[in-house]
């Protein structure tokens, strides 16, 4: 639902290339270990495997989703769909078994989870901006982290265990509960690293009774979808696996304060304000942060929880309009 792109103080490709430098030794010494058994085995065009993964290693890790798999994915997809397997019940073929250990993203997490989700600074979760994921503790002395999804699933992209963007911080919620096994790709789901939802699709109060309408009732919460047919499927897939219908289902004493702020204060709340307080020269931004408490700016979606939720809401009952 978030474009962490908007941040631009968050240099991601300056924080790929730093995420290199911390787990590059670890990756190299596991391919120099099995690199016998690996180039046993030949990619699409013939390349000893060891010898591929260690010539393409730094793409693999600081490359953009889109970019690795342009270059890779052909090359690679034939072999690691026949090799890397369960050989039965939990028992890894030994071919999945040394890919595990070159690509250690249990390792990785458990060492180095902490730093690299408080170096992105990612407060609330991207895919719901429901629920605070922020960073506190270290990974010596740890505490609270977000869980970090693989958006392409770990089990059919292995080499990508450890490939920075495909590591998205999340809540529990989304990260295990909703999305759970469900795969989601680049062709038909939204990548908070690459956009939002932004105004494509936006938040509406659905108003059944009298009550619903004044903020005393149970007003119903829904999504109305505005952007071009091909973003509004990848959106709507992504309201499907993260089971945003529902988590959002129960923020309706959420809609009702709003409901009930423009029966008690008219749709001209904020220009109200500006004008009461005139000496102070606020502008319309400033005056909904005074009245809602919020900041409206799309980039603040990552520190604030139901930010998004609330600016929609407060959108379509007129309540602002900046």
């Amino acid at each position: 639902m978030i474009d962490l792109t908007l941040n631009k103080k968050r240099d991601l490709k300056y924080l790929s290339e730093e995420f290199y430098q911390v787990i590059q030794s670890s990756i190299k010494l596991k391919l120099n270990e099995h690199s016998s058994f690996l180039n046993s085995f030949l990619t699409t065009s013939n390349f000893k495997l060891a010898v591929y993964l260690r010539g393409h290693i730094k793409d693999i890790i600081t490359h953009d989703l889109d970019t690795i798999l342009k270059k890779h994915e052909a090359e690679l997809d034939v072999l690691f769909k026949k090799e890397y397997k369960n050989i039965s019940k939990g028992v890894l073929s030994e071919f999945k078994k040394k890919i595990n250990e070159v690509f250690n993203y249990e390792y990785f997490s458990k060492k180095n989870g902490y730093s690299f989700t408080d170096a992105l600074g990612i407060n609330v979760c991207p895919y719901c901006n429901r629920n605070y994921i922020t960073t506190i503790g270290n990974d010596k002395s740890k505490f609270v982290r977000a869980d970090i999804d693989h958006f392409l699933p770990k089990s059919k992209y292995p080499y990508l265990r450890l490939s920075f963007f495909n590591l998205v911080p999340s809540c529990v919620i989304c990260n295990r509960n909703a999305k759970g096994k469900k795969q989601t790709s680049l062709s038909k789901n939204i990548h908070p690293y690459v956009e939002g939802f932004g105004e494509d699709a936006k938040f509406i109060n659905v108003p059944k009774t009298y009550k619903d309408l004044i903020g005393k009732g149970n007003p119903g919460i829904d999504l109305k979808f505005g952007g071009n047919k091909s973003k509004n499927k990848r959106i709507k897939d992504n309201v499907r696996i993260f089971r945003l219908r529902e988590q959002y289902s129960v923020h309706n004493n959420e809609i009702n304060h709003l409901l009930a702020l423009r029966e008690a204060f008219t749709e001209t709340y904020i220009d109200d304000l500006i004008k009461k307080y005139s000496k102070l020269n606020l502008t319309k931004e400033q005056a909904y942060y005074y009245a809602f408490g919020l900041k409206y700016s799309k980039l603040e979606d990552e520190t604030q929880p139901l930010s998004k939720l609330k600016r929609d809401i407060l959108e379509h009952i007129n309540m602002i309009n900046i």
